[in-house]
């Protein structure tokens, strides 16, 4: 080991040759110093690494936004139309529809309540023009005449203005708005039914309450009347209509066993005369009972007697 060292130390000096003047000095060494190097390089690097502090890292504040200011935005007042008197008065006033005084001689009362007993605001005269408001109870209409609010028959009030010279006429033979005798709903519990045709199996139009005016037009068959009522036309059994007003119940008969008819007497005998004949099926108004077997009855408006053997309750 010392012989080998020796030699390299002659070889190496041996080595060192002028150059112009200069000296070159080539160093040759083992490889156990250049082992030595390699290994000791990356555990300096490791410590170097170790022993690095890590930059420091400045965070840059995130600025912070100034406050937008609101600007003032001024509230534009609402515009206020101006509006006519005309126009006002037009919007708080009910439109109404017109009717016409019909079906009376001279005029017809405007009364403070839907009845005929309720008193007189004014006389309307015959053609004269009503506000309709609503209909009311008892067949009446609540109306507007001349600015004062009442209440007058149905039965005298149109939408069909009367012709000139048109004056009242008891029993017309031709179907006007006007012009017709007044008859009354009676005989009954509550109301009795408009029909479309003079038959007890002919459809319903409406219900005419007890006591309500009807315009009476003309008589037909089976015991109906043929009449108006709230601008319906139609057929009701006599029997509950009269010229009367009084809204007094009658019990209802019908007339059977007998052929075709039978006589309404002006009193309960058999040999007190005739009053009308009564067909098979027609409805009568039961009053009462009286002597020798008869009922007193009334059919179509007509006051009289007959056998209670012909006529059986409902």
């Amino acid at each position: 080991m010392r012989k080998r060292r020796l030699c390299t130390g002659i070889l190496a000096f041996a080595l060192m040759i002028p150059i112009s003047g200069c000296s070159v000095s080539i160093s040759l060494g083992t490889n156990n110093d250049t082992e030595k190097e390699a290994a000791e390089k990356p555990e300096m690097e490791k410590q170097e690494e170790k022993t690095a502090e890590p930059a420091e890292v400045t965070a840059t504040p995130t600025p912070t936004p100034e406050p937008v200011q609101e600007k003032a935005v001024s509230t534009p007042e609402p515009e206020v139309k101006e509006q006519s008197v005309a126009e006002s008065v037009q919007q708080k006033t009910p439109q109404y529809v017109t009717y016409y005084v019909v079906n009376c001689k001279q005029s017809i009362t405007l009364r403070p309540g839907p009845d005929i007993n309720s008193g007189e605001i004014c006389q309307i005269p015959l053609g004269a023009a009503v506000s309709y408001i609503e209909s009311a109870e008892n067949g009446f209409y609540k109306i507007n005449y001349n600015g004062k609010t009442g209440y007058s028959l149905a039965s005298y009030l149109s939408t069909s203005k009367p012709s000139a010279g048109a004056s009242y006429v008891p029993a017309p033979a031709q179907t006007t708005t006007y012009g017709y005798e007044t008859y009354y709903v009676v005989n009954c519990k509550q109301s009795i039914t408009l029909r479309t045709s003079p038959s007890t199996e002919a459809g319903e139009i409406c219900q005419i309450p007890l006591g309500a005016a009807v315009s009476y037009i003309s008589a037909a068959s089976n015991g109906f009347y043929y009449i108006s009522y709230n601008g319906n036309t139609g057929y009701a059994l006599a029997s509950y209509l009269s010229s009367s007003y009084g809204g007094s119940y009658y019990d209802t008969c019908r007339v059977v066993n007998c052929k075709q008819s039978i006589t309404l007497r002006p009193g309960p005998d058999v040999d007190s005369g005739e009053i009308c004949q009564i067909p098979l099926g027609a409805t009568v108004s039961f009053v009462a009972t009286a002597a020798n077997d008869f009922y007193e009855i009334y059919y179509m408006g007509n006051h009289g007697y007959a056998l209670a053997a012909y006529l059986e309750f409902q």
